[in-house]
């Protein structure tokens, strides 16, 4: 299997979704997505960050499937819930380590490492299971792929440190594979992305070949207004 495949996941503060390509990482890569939302008849990038859990904090869902089965539950039954959204920026301004805990709209706590260890596992298989089924019959593993998961630019090491953890957790990456896990930055992302684009506006549908990367003296400004 070919070493040079790569799934990316945006875990966002309000949504989550991950790209993925399997050319040759020296080819121009053309990143495909998974589209989410078809069972609120929806058709978006991403799905929201959401994730549910049952009252003994075994996991249940993410995304628009754990939003529409949570607000589904009334009375005692919602309470009983686990149920965390907007969760990401709660590890901002932390000191962390694998004891913090967040928390839940039922105002009960859960461990900060569980809830991004579940949330990362299911983005992770959900990429596999997609990738396979649009892949001709090939089945792929979390070993056969680069994974980039990005976080925020004011995150300090610990939190990156906490996230790395997460996904070693979630299987994401294996003991003596830790190179395969790449913890960009959101911004640096961006930046890559947009010197990519054509040179004379950011519309990829123009049809200029010279990219941001290659015209001299440009200059450009990455604004998150997530």
């Amino acid at each position: 299997m070919d070493n040079s495949y790569i799934i990316a996941i945006d875990f966002g503060t309000a949504y989550s979704g991950y790209a993925f390509s399997l050319e040759k990482i020296e080819a121009e890569i053309e990143p495909r997505l998974k589209y989410w939302g078809q069972q609120v008849a929806l058709r978006t990038p991403k799905t929201p960050t959401c994730i549910l859990f049952d009252e003994h904090g075994k996991f249940l869902s993410f995304g628009y499937e754990a939003q529409s089965a949570y607000f589904k539950t009334r009375g005692d039954e919602a309470r009983k819930k686990f149920f965390f959204e907007c969760f990401k920026m709660s590890l901002y301004g932390k000191k962390l380590n694998s004891d913090v805990t967040i928390e839940a709209a039922n105002g009960r706590s859960m461990k900060a490492l569980k809830v991004f260890t579940e949330a990362l596992r299911h983005l992770k298989e959900d990429a596999l299971k997609f990738i396979s089924e649009n892949a001709g019959g090939k089945q792929f593993i979390a070993s056969d792929f680069t994974w980039v998961v990005t976080v925020p630019v004011i995150w300090d090491p610990s939190a990156k440190q906490f996230m790395r953890e997460a996904a070693t957790q979630a299987g994401i990456v294996t003991a003596g594979k830790e190179d395969r896990l790449v913890i960009a930055l959101e911004a640096e992302a961006a930046s890559v992305w947009c010197k990519k684009l054509p040179a004379d506006g950011f519309e990829t549908e123009n049809n200029s070949r010279v990219t941001f990367e290659q015209a001299s003296g440009t200059q450009y400004i990455v604004v998150d207004c997530g």
